[in-house]
């Protein structure tokens, strides 16, 4: 392994996807399994939502939800979060009969980054997920060693100090070899096209775009108010 991991906590992505028009039905049940969560459950750190923007306006309606969480450890998400009461009794009974898949996880570890630079968990205007899958494992590990290079200058970087980038965290994956990953949370989309345009980022991209980057999966979303970035 040719990059270094920054803690031992497992970084969930996840999606939900729904049944038509069932995104209402399935987030009264998380409501109620948010409050035992944040009351009974301190291992679990992050607990976090996004709509993709094209249904930013019609939330009822949209077919996906993204979901990232954070946990002190692997285990707190599958023997205390998943096997609570609330989960298996209140939870589960009425969520998945509105899915069109089951649960949808993807397990990580952090490489680099800062999950919230203000400090106080603010709501973004507008977030982004970028999944790069690599052309072979090692790929991987330049790719990531890079993010974890690239870490430091974004958050001395103008758009950071003056607010506009909340969250710039970099992953690998626990699952597949050949994955990273990036989740940015932005004041707003003017602060998210300054970031792009940083000369170190730029600098990223180039860097064995063509040896070590196969594809890239990427995707904005908007907050839907629900759960908590950090406790």
């Amino acid at each position: 392994m040719g990059f270094t991991t920054q803690d031992d906590k497992l970084y969930l992505f996840a999606f939900v996807h729904f049944l038509p028009g069932k995104y209402n039905t399935w987030q009264g049940a998380y409501d109620e399994l948010a409050k035992y969560v944040w009351a009974e459950e301190p291992t679990t750190e992050t607990y976090y939502f996004g709509i993709p923007c094209d249904f930013a306006d019609d939330v009822e309606n949209t077919p996906l939800m993204f979901a990232f969480e954070v946990y002190d450890k692997r285990d707190s998400l599958y023997h205390v979060h998943f096997t609570s009461p609330t989960m298996q009794t209140k939870f589960i009974p009425v969520a998945l009969p509105n899915m069109t898949t089951g649960f949808d996880l993807q397990h990580y570890a952090r490489v680099g980054g800062f999950l919230d630079r203000p400090g106080d968990g603010r709501a973004c205007g507008f977030m982004y997920d970028v999944k790069i899958k690599c052309t072979s494992a090692e790929a991987r590990d330049r790719v990531a060693a890079r993010l974890t290079a690239l870490a430091p200058a974004i958050e001395a970087a103008a758009p950071t100090q003056d607010g506009g980038i909340l969250t710039w965290v970099a992953f690998a994956s626990q699952d597949v070899d050949t994955d990273a990953r990036l989740l940015m949370r932005f004041r707003d989309k003017a602060a998210f096209h300054a970031y792009t345009k940083l000369p170190a980022v730029l600098d990223f991209w180039a860097a064995g775009k063509e040896e070590d980057v196969d594809k890239m999966e990427q995707r904005g979303y908007v907050e839907n108010g629900k759960g908590w970035l950090r406790r």
